[in-house]
This record gives structure tokens, sequence and C-alpha cells, in this order.
């Protein structure tokens, strides 16, 4: 008689997400090694989830939006692996993105295109939406920023096909009092391409009066947008490989103890769309310098070359630079080049020397040594870590 040795892991996920279909990418790479794993996916519903009790799953990888979903799953006795960040208590191990840093990001987007009013929509019982705003709030009010969030108005759960805010009066009420140019972080794409829905009925510049940034870099919502949304690009793959990595650990012998902390990865970066665009920079020289910058940062520049097209004293362009952007023209070049380089390793397969030649640095040494600096990796291993396929 046949036994059957295969290992079924149920996938419990909202199919309809960009986020979920990159953490799905993931799962499959690690099951690459894992021959005996047979996949049974669900929507995270519990009539669905019931079926996954036929097959008598090893285990379960899921994305945990609802209570009731999380208890249906641990009433199977099983172990289970979260990779949403919805609730904010839930007892089931979890990888998932750090949301204070995705928050950060977004400012620090905002901050180096010199905005000085800044916005925040979200959801006051969501965790994910929770901590964004707090990274957010944290990296700007220590510079004297402060933050005009909109909440929504009801306790509600995280829907992943999204609500119409279009027809929400207080939102519209609340955009067009915003100071401008106004700088808005939406926890989610899915806000994100609301909100530029609203601007659009109630005839805001969008990104000259408003600009969004969200998060997941869903490419279908990102581009639906009108005009397209900026966001901030999620480790959706990596959290798919540590997820099925945590669960065979969890599975196989000799069985692990289930963390009481959840494995949190950073962000990679911000996708700069059309709604976030723009210098909101008063001050003419400072926005000609960045110009210059981002047009010129891939070619062996240095601050010398922005004093030949913008002519005032290194003095007073350094004094500028640290008033408006809390750095100088140098660093600003090296910022640049360092987010040319993080794109070019998570979404190319260059080799090292063209990275390098494409971000602006003399050669794979100095990129190396300049990127370890700046992020804490080398470029290999962020390449490793952060690879997209597109």
């Amino acid at each position: 008689m046949n036994r059957d040795r295969s290992t079924k892991i149920g996938l419990v996920f909202s199919y309809s997400l960009g986020y979920c279909r990159s953490v799905l990418r993931g799962i499959k790479e690690f099951a690459q090694t894992r021959d005996d794993w047979v996949f049974t996916p669900v929507e995270p519903d519990r009539d669905a989830i019931e079926t996954l009790r036929s097959i008598h799953p090893a285990g379960l990888i899921a994305h945990v939006y609802r209570t009731d979903v999380a208890e249906s799953l641990l009433s199977f006795g099983v172990p289970v692996v979260n990779v949403s960040g919805v609730l904010t208590d839930v007892s089931i191990p979890s990888v998932s993105v750090d949301d204070q840093q995705v928050g950060a990001l977004a400012a620090e987007h905002f901050i180096e295109r010199g905005f000085q009013n800044f916005a925040f929509v979200g959801h006051r019982d969501h965790g994910y939406s929770i901590r964004r705003e707090a990274g957010y709030r944290k990296r700007l009010e220590p510079l004297g920023y402060s933050v005009c969030s909109y909440h929504e108005r009801e306790s509600a759960p995280f829907n992943p096909r999204g609500r119409l805010w279009g027809v929400d009066a207080d939102v519209r009420r609340w955009l067009v009092e915003l100071p401008r140019p106004a700088a808005i972080f939406a926890p989610n794409d899915l806000w994100g391409l609301q909100l530029t829905e609203v601007c659009r009925q109630t005839g805001l510049k969008l990104p000259e009066e408003i600009a969004i940034v969200g998060v997941d870099d869903d490419d279908l919502l990102c581009e639906l947008a009108r005009p397209s949304l900026s966001s901030v690009a999620l480790p959706g793959e990596r959290i798919g490989v540590e997820a099925a990595a945590l669960l065979d650990r969890l599975t196989a012998p000799p069985r692990v103890k289930p963390p009481k902390t959840p494995l949190l990865l950073p962000p990679i970066e911000v996708v700069t769309r059309r709604s976030s665009d723009i210098l909101a920079i008063a001050d003419a020289d400072v926005a000609a310098a960045i110009r210059y910058i981002r047009n010129h940062a891939r070619d062996p520049i240095q601050v010398e070359d922005i004093l030949r097209s913008v002519p005032v004293s290194r003095r007073l362009l350094e004094r500028k630079f640290q008033a408006i952007l809390g750095v100088g023209p140098g660093e600003e070049i090296r910022r640049a080049r360092i987010a040319l380089a993080k794109s070019h390793l998570s979404r190319t397969e260059a080799p090292m020397s063209e990275v390098a030649r494409l971000s602006g640095f003399a050669d794979q040494r100095r990129l190396a040594a300049v990127f370890r600096q700046e992020t804490g990796f080398t470029p290999t291993a962020y390449r490793r870590r952060f690879r997209r396929r597109l």
C-alpha cells in the first residue's frame, strides 16, 4: 500500500492584493527546496477555511486580518504563520514588514522634495496603519513639522477590496482645508488610489497642490490612479520566503517553539510616480540644485558642478540646504546615488560594475563602501534580500 508522504500546507490569502501575490511568490521560491510540500489555497473566509480540514494540513500560512479568521485557523491545532499586520493582538507567529520604517521612508521621500505641510489618512484601529502613522510622525516631528491626520470615523474590519471614500463628504472637506502644497501619506495603495480620485473630484491638482504616497507598490492600482501613484515597495517575496522557512521549522523535526516576537523586514524603497514627482521648494536656488542632482546623479558630479549651474556661493548653498533639507548638497548627491543603486539592485540583474556606473559611483568598490555605510548592507546582500520579480 502506497503511503502519502506529502506535507500538506494550507495557504489562506486575499488574492486580489498585490502584496499577497508577492508573498505567495516567495513561498513558492522556498518550496523549491521542499518537494514534499503540497499547497491548497483558499480565501480568508471561515467557510473556505473549513474546507481545509479534509486535507489534514501540517501547517498554514495566512494573511490574517480578522479575529474570526484567526480563531478558525488556531482551531486546527497545527502551526500557523501570519503575514499580515492588521490585527494588533493575535497570538500567531508572524513575519511582516517593519511598519514604522515604512512611515519613516514615506516621510523622508516628502522631506527630500521640500514639503512643509504633512498629512496622513488611515484607520485608528488597524495595526499596520497605527504603526505607519507613528513612524511617519517620528521622522517628521523632531524636525518641527506637525502632521494633520484623518482617520475613518467608524471602527470597521480591514477590507482587502477597499471602500468608497469618494462619497465621504468629511474626507473632501478635510482635503480642501489642508494647507498647500500638502504631502499625504496613505497606509496602502487602495487608500492612495481613492485619495487621488477624491482630489480629482474636488478640483485639487496632483501633485502641485496635493502629493500622495501609498504603500505596497501594487502596479495595477498605482497605474490605475490618475496621476499614477507613488508607493513604498515592500519585501513581499522575502516575507514569503521567511514565512515558509518559519513554518518549516515549526512543522519538521526537530520542531522549534513558536517565536514570541514577529520577524520584521525593512521596506525596500519609495517607487516615485507622478503623484509625488514634484519639488515643493520655494527657494529657487535649492530647487534648481536638487533638479540638477536628480538629472545628473548617475554622472561623476561634485558640488562644484552644481555651483556652475546654480550661480551662488558654496557657503550660501550649503547653508540653504541645511536649513531646508537638513543635509548639505554633497550628502544629497550621495543620497540620490544610493537611491539609484537600490533601484538597480532590486529591479535588475545588472552586474555590480554596471550598477556602480549607472548610479554615479567610480567603481564597484566605491559603490560597496558607500552603500554599506548608508544602508548596513553590501550591494550583493541587498539584492539577495530585496530582488523583485517584475
